[in-house]
């Protein structure tokens, strides 16, 4: 019989599930539900990815329970000073994990600082338990997912990353013809954008296909450094067509092949190496070797022309000379790939430590709106009694605020009712199937059965959202202890708890700031008119 693949992980991730809750049962561990959220969340499509996101995980718990630990210690008396430092280190992952590198790292680091910080309270003996239970459970729930990754149906990243570097490669010499066709028609920019998007997709995709092959891929791992090399030189080219392509608005006033005549042929040639470097992907046969061509410039005819329009053939032409100079260094980097040889050359980072601290303006708003999301929350809890959840709607808040933050266009309340269908499934296996179990042999085949269900419901990356809330909502409102209760005003806390944290979140969609699409849209252009006056002025 084939198991497909969704099916077999399906399995590996229920597997897990169930031996976490199994050993942290047995241990007596209180709160096995962190090893549960553990397993739920690093559990991905190759094992390279879920090792990189459980060694984030980890990693990011450490430095949220140490951060909540010293926290506590200073301000465990002075509930004003607790809630602004705290605000302010959480407003700091969410300024960080905005950024390129580790985002998933910095929100872990976070949340769990928030998680430790309101569980634990101003018992300081309490947080330490608290703090290093989380840590002890987290572990066990990435130690457990990653043996049954590595036993059982291992899935290597290799096979998925060479067939997204087929695709990144063949997409690049389209991606150029078509800006090429842009000089003699200027109509066609649909095809162009629907190329620049497509390629924008896939360089996602190779980068995070990039960390992952290298942890579990030695073919890949022994040329890292040259992979890294082709990566920037993948950016660096995109980015060099794309001005190339913003230039050509008044190249098209001109005659640009009197004023370049071997403009074809250079074009030709340009064309034929990065189609080289899509073959050797596929063949590693070499039929074409770059060819040293210097694009000419008609002195005579660019003298004649108005000064504004030199400006823009000389723009231009030093862009041509640039994209020469990185399709040349592409084809030798595969090259070097395909025949596994390690040259010395090195990606350059000396611009980025050089550079001083520049703050970034929309990062910054992001991390202002998630502490005055806290801050929301924790005046609401403080100030109206009997609010469901007490302080944990401070975290789900703040969970979601992180969340939502570094995607503002997202609407909040659409997130609302993946959660109340979680909320509802998870709530009907709490009261109708496990009172009616005794021990583990009958609550494992349980916890097996339903990661089961939901992990092969929502396979694909389209439903993640219902994956995340399944499991989540599974996990909270079974609260699976070795001393079981059962209650339904737990259930219904629970979902009264989510409308609220939204209602405070969506709140902070028009306060101090308005994230409204269109309101960031006319944002964004005053400060982009304003930096050009500023340029212009200074001048």
């Amino acid at each position: 019989m084939t198991i497909s693949r969704k099916a077999k992980e399906a399995i590996k991730t229920a597997l897990a599930m169930t031996i976490a809750y199994d050993i942290a049962l047995s241990l007596g561990w209180d709160r096995p539900m962190w090893a549960g959220f553990a397993v739920a969340f690093i559990s991905l499509a190759t094992v390279g990815q879920s090792l990189n996101k459980g060694a984030m995980r980890m990693l990011g718990t450490f430095v949220g329970v140490g951060v909540a630990l010293v926290i506590i210690a200073l301000t465990a008396q002075e509930r004003w000073h607790f809630i602004f430092i705290l605000s302010v280190y959480i407003g700091f992952c969410t300024y960080m994990m905005s950024g390129a590198k580790h985002s998933y790292f910095w929100n872990v680091s976070g949340f769990v600082c928030a998680i430790i910080c309101f569980d634990a309270g101003p018992n300081s003996e309490n947080a330490f338990s608290l703090a290093m239970l989380r840590a002890q459970e987290t572990g066990l729930g990435i130690l457990v997912y990653s043996l049954i990754a590595f036993l059982i149906w291992p899935s290597s990243s290799r096979n998925e990353f060479y067939a997204i570097v087929q695709k990144l490669s063949s997409t690049q010499p389209q991606l150029l013809h078509a800006y090429f066709q842009l000089l003699t028609d200027s109509s066609n920019t649909k095809q162009a954008q629907t190329l620049r998007l497509q390629e924008i997709q896939i360089r996602t995709q190779f980068s995070a296909l990039l960390d992952a092959a290298e942890t579990d891929s030695h073919e890949v791992k022994e040329m890292r450094q040259q992979w890294r090399l082709y990566q920037s030189k993948a950016v660096e080219l995109v980015e060099a067509m794309e001005r190339l392509r913003n230039s050509f608005a008044k190249l098209q006033e001109l005659d640009v092949y009197q004023l370049l005549p071997n403009l074809e042929e250079f074009r030709t040639e340009i064309h034929e190496r990065l189609k080289q470097t899509e073959q050797m992907f596929v063949t590693k046969k070499i039929d074409h070797h770059p060819t040293d061509i210097s694009l000419k410039l008609d002195r005579d005819k660019s003298d004649t022309l108005l000064n504004f329009q030199k400006a823009s053939l000389a723009l231009s032409y030093s862009q041509f000379q640039h994209l020469d100079k990185l399709t040349r260094d592409l084809f030798n980097i595969v090259k070097d790939i395909k025949e596994c040889k390690h040259t010395k050359k090195q990606v350059s980072t000396a611009q980025h430590s050089n550079s001083m601290f520049v703050l970034d303006v929309d990062r910054f708003s992001y991390a202002i709106r998630v502490m005055m999301i806290m801050f929301l929350a924790y005046l609401s809890v403080i100030y109206i009694d009997d609010i469901p959840g007490k302080f944990t709607i401070v975290t789900i808040a703040t969970v979601f605020g992180m969340f939502v933050s570094a995607m503002p266009q997202l609407s909040v309340w659409l997130l609302l009712m993946p959660a109340l269908l979680g909320i509802s499934f998870a709530g009907f296996v709490y009261i109708f199937l496990m009172p009616q179990i005794s021990s583990f042999i009958e609550l494992g085949p349980l916890i097996f059965g339903v990661t089961f269900v939901i992990c092969y419901l929502f396979a694909t990356p389209k439903q993640a959202l219902g994956r995340v809330f399944g499991l989540a909502m599974f996990i909270v409102i079974t609260g699976i202890n070795n001393q079981q209760s059962y209650s339904f005003l737990s259930v219904a806390n629970t979902a009264l708890m989510f409308p609220l944290a939204f209602m405070i979140i969506s709140i902070t969609a028009y306060l101090p700031i308005s994230w409204i699409p269109e309101h960031v849209f006319e944002r964004l252009l005053k400060r982009y008119f304003y930096i050009c006056a500023y340029v212009f002025s200074s001048r």
